[in-house]
């Protein structure tokens, strides 16, 4: 027996039908882009060029939005404060390490900190649901 009603069920499904949408856009925009602008010179287009996957990961940001809106009131609310306390704990060490490149360690790419977010609001997510919060 699922712990899942069927709102629930078909709600997620209408998330992952958009969201998968979305990433596989984006995913052949950015190779596209990537292809198109090697043989490009001009620095302006080729950067214009290059920003064009971030339209298909505005689409993704939206999608979210929606799956948020549509969640339950409580889901909402703790996915909300994993994100928030994901969010607290990268700006915590991304604070923390500036200071250590201060002192001569290498410059950490903004990619590096996102893949800290996300991996963080994984953890914290599987432990919520470890401790049955979820």
């Amino acid at each position: 027996m699922s712990d899942y009603s069927q709102h629930e069920i078909n709600t997620l499904r209408q998330y992952r039908k958009e969201l998968f949408s979305c990433i596989a856009i984006y995913m052949v925009v950015l190779f596209a882009s990537i292809w198109i602008a090697k043989g490009i010179t001009e620095q302006v287009l080729r950067a214009a060029i290059v920003l064009l996957p971030a339209i298909p990961a505005a689409g993704v940001l939206w999608v979210v939005i929606r799956h948020l809106r549509r969640m339950d009131d409580y889901v909402r609310l703790i996915m909300l404060e994993t994100l928030a306390i994901s969010g607290g704990f990268t700006a915590l060490l991304a604070f923390s390490y500036g200071f250590l490149e201060g002192v001569g360690f290498a410059r950490l790419s903004g990619f590096i900190y996102y893949g800290i977010f996300m991996g963080s609001w994984l953890v914290i997510s599987m432990f919520r649901k470890f401790r049955g919060e979820v």
